[in-house]
């Protein structure tokens, strides 16, 4: 299997896993007595696992070089939720939380990856 299909995989898995997380969460809202003021924080640690898993499905499958495929695979992660929030919100502003976020699931999908090839057993 060629590095793109396992980058576009692990991809795939970890927008999966983002939806379903989003989902449960949502149902949380709905069912509990959550307030809505723990959306923002709720959401960023959703996609911030969701970087972490990319990286670590995409170490997983490569068995070398975690840190570096986690870090790629983190960054497209967040690149296509970007353009999709992007496409979604009519007036997005590109601000300086915005940069602290990215940074942040960069360094996920990075420790997921050392995580993920770590954890190979050969």
């Amino acid at each position: 299997m060629s590095k793109a299909t396992k980058l576009l995989k692990a991809l795939g898995y970890s927008y999966f896993v983002t939806i379903v997380l989003i989902l449960i969460y949502n149902l949380f809202l709905t069912y509990t007595p959550l307030k809505s003021s723990t959306i923002p924080i709720v959401t960023s640690l959703i996609i911030t696992l969701g970087a972490a898993c990319a990286g670590f499905y995409m170490a997983y499958k490569n068995s070398s070089k975690g840190f570096l495929y986690g870090i790629l695979s983190g960054a497209l992660y967040i690149f296509f939720i970007i353009i999709i929030y992007f496409l979604a919100q009519d007036n997005f502003k590109f601000e300086g939380n915005i940069i602290y976020k990215i940074l942040l699931d960069i360094i996920a999908g990075g420790i997921g990856g050392i995580i993920g090839v770590n954890m190979k057993k050969d």
